[in-house]
């Protein structure tokens, strides 16, 4: 007996779900049902019923005794059940019953309501009137004196492509044959075929219309038969179908309808609840097939002057100069700041939105229609990405060469006496007075008929023999971060100072001179300017500026000091943590000068004795070593 019992349980559940798999798709209720039982409690509760040829309002209402289930059965159901059930949920039941009968279960609050289902006919279709491929795209059309608006539903339903037809071409007779064509193609050829013109719009309908100049020519008649045209005109003047399919899905098909009429069609089909809240103006022609009423109102509704929004199922409907109509969002970026976030949004992207700025929490403030709040959203999280940032590491060395050579004899009268000074090794730059040059001529004196004499007490005599070499090496290491795409900057630098004299006479009876003075600056710097773009393989566009200046001698003391500068610029790529070196700013000063005794100081040999020469030559070079490093 506990083996009969276990595969009897196996068979009804068999039985109870074989019929969604051999549909090939779930109903309402079978998705809803376990959410439903949570406020339902009725329909997890087991039963036991046994009929045999028994009708189904009959059959449900022995479910709904035996369950305490509310239930409400359409009168129009007649069909008749034969069924044994053992300890089977009562939601598992209905869901068998939706499946093998023309029934469908809906609920309404907590009543469960049962009707029965429209049988709607589908056009059958085969391989000589439309064949297409989903995985090629390919399509192939045979048709012979069949209606348009009979071959636009077939194609519509076999590809999912929606075509919309011009108003007066619907009964047209077509004929044509195009072969394994990609769609657009064969539409093309197709229509040329048959005087007629394709043009796909921005919401991706193909729109079918008669060729430029071959519109349906207005024959002459009498008053009678213009009369009769104005009446059947006036009594046909949009075309509108609303169907419910045996998928449970809605096809639309209009032309030239009120936009109003046709919100109200779909919506009253699909059963959603909506309410209009001003006049909806303007005309639609379209076909389509859809079964979810938020997806239609968006795309019949896209480009119009009127929006929607969802509050608690229900979908308002109407102009966008309603204030409760729009919607307000925030969005907070994650990994960048909002800095010229909105000045770069494209601007369809931010037409009919109003965005603000909230620096305090690094987010955008967005009011309008719930559809177009989506897809800014989803452009933000497409740009909402980590900024990189660079460390750039700069290595500065400037190195300076200098030789100064100083050599001659220099001899004269001071205005006071002079001491002895100086220095002798390792360079002479020896100062003497006159009481040791004195000296030194009375050692002389003696020496046969030689008789130099005394120089004056002011006399002096200046010997120089100087030679310096010096070298002198000055290296800084500084260390730059900033974000990709934005600059980093480093100035050194140097002020001084020169003094300006500004007079002026005031008054005109009894002018006085008035002396203004202002000390001015003068700068002299070394700045360095990187601007880092990161790619995606990590490799790095530096856009480099180096400016350096420096003071030369002044003309006089007040005056300002002379300057010298040097600037390059540079655009290079390189690796992460690739060095670079930047060179050949150099700088080089050379100075030769003499005084002497003519004619004597150019003989050689002695022009040593009476002549004074200084020969400076100086060079510096810098160089710059860079090293940017992706940390982030």
């Amino acid at each position: 007996m506990k083996k009969f019992r276990i595969l009897y349980t196996v068979l009804i559940s068999t039985l109870l779900f074989a019929p969604r798999l051999a549909f090939g798709q779930e109903t309402w209720f079978s998705i809803h049902a376990d959410s439903l039982a949570g406020d339902i409690p009725s329909l997890d509760s087991k039963v036991d019923i046994s009929v045999s040829n028994v009708s189904m309002q009959e059959f449900l209402r022995a479910i709904a005794n035996s369950s305490g289930l509310n239930l409400n059965v359409d009168p129009a159901i007649e069909d008749n059940v034969v069924n044994n059930f053992n300890d089977v949920k009562v939601k598992d039941m209905l869901i068998f019953l939706e499946c093998n009968y023309p029934i469908d279960i809906e609920a309404v609050g907590n009543i469960i309501n049962i009707q029965k289902r429209e049988v709607v006919e589908t056009i059958e279709t085969d391989f000589k009137g439309v064949k297409y491929d989903s995985i090629t795209h390919l399509i192939t059309l045979d048709y012979y004196q069949t209606d348009l608006n009979q071959v636009a539903r077939e194609i519509t339903k076999i590809t999912e492509y929606n075509i919309i037809l011009a108003p007066a071409i619907s009964s047209k007779q077509v004929t044509g044959y195009v072969e394994e064509m990609p769609f657009d193609g064969a539409m093309e050829q197709f229509a040329f075929g048959n005087d007629l013109t394709v043009r796909v719009t921005e919401s991706g309908y193909y729109v079918i219309e008669p060729a430029p100049g071959l519109e349906p020519p207005v024959a002459a008649s009498s008053n009678q038969d213009s009369r009769n045209r104005s009446q059947k005109k006036e009594q046909i003047e949009y075309v509108l179908e609303v169907k419910r399919m045996s998928n449970g899905s809605v096809h639309v098909h209009c032309s030239n309808a009120p936009l109003d009429k046709v919100i109200r069609a779909v919506g009253d089909e699909i059963k959603a609840n909506y309410f209009i809240s001003s006049t909806l103006e303007g005309d639609i022609s379209l076909m389509s097939e859809t079964s979810d009423f938020k997806a239609f109102l968006e795309d019949i509704l896209k480009g119009s002057s009127y929006i929607y929004q969802e509050k608690g199922g229900i979908y308002v409907i109407g102009s966008k100069e309603i204030p409760t109509l729009k919607q307000w969002d925030i969005y907070q970026f994650q990994n960048r700041t909002i800095d010229k976030v909105v000045e770069l949004l494209p601007e369809d992207v931010k037409q009919d939105l109003m965005i603000t700025e909230f620096i305090d929490l690094n987010s955008l403030l967005i009011s309008g229609e719930e559809s177009r709040i989506r897809n800014l959203k989803d452009l933000l999280t497409s740009i909402d990405k980590t900024v990189p940032v660079i460390l750039i590491e700069v290595i500065i060395v400037n190195v300076s060469k200098n030789y100064t050579i100083s050599t001659g004899i220099e001899a004269g009268i001071g205005d006071a006496p002079i001491q002895t000074q100086g220095q002798v090794f390792p360079g002479v730059d020896l100062q003497i007075g006159a009481d040791d040059i004195n000296k030194i001529i009375s050692g002389f004196n003696g020496f046969g008929v030689l008789n130099l004499g005394n120089v004056n007490a002011n006399f002096y005599l200046i010997l120089k023999a100087m030679e310096e070499q010096g070298i002198l090496e000055v290296s800084s290491t500084p260390k730059l971060s900033t974000l990709n795409g934005h600059e980093a900057m480093m100035n050194i630098g140097n002020t001084e100072y020169y003094l300006e004299e500004t007079s002026n006479f005031i008054g005109s009876q009894n002018p006085s001179l008035s002396t203004a003075k202002i000390y001015k600056s003068v700068k002299a710097e070394l700045a360095i300017t990187i601007k880092p773009i990161v790619s995606g393989d990590d490799q790095i566009t530096l856009d480099i500026l180096v400016e350096q200046s420096d003071f030369t001698e002044r003309i006089s003391k007040e005056a300002p000091p002379g300057s010298v500068n040097r600037k390059f610029e540079s655009l290079i790529r390189v690796k992460n943590q690739e060095l670079i070196i930047l060179g050949g700013l150099e700088e080089k000063r050379y100075q030769d000068s003499s005084s002497g005794t003519p004619i004597l100081s150019r003989i050689p040999v002695l022009k040593w004795l009476f002549s004074s020469r200084t020969r400076q030559d100086q060079k510096s070079k810098l160089n710059i070593f860079i090293k940017p490093t992706i940390i982030g």
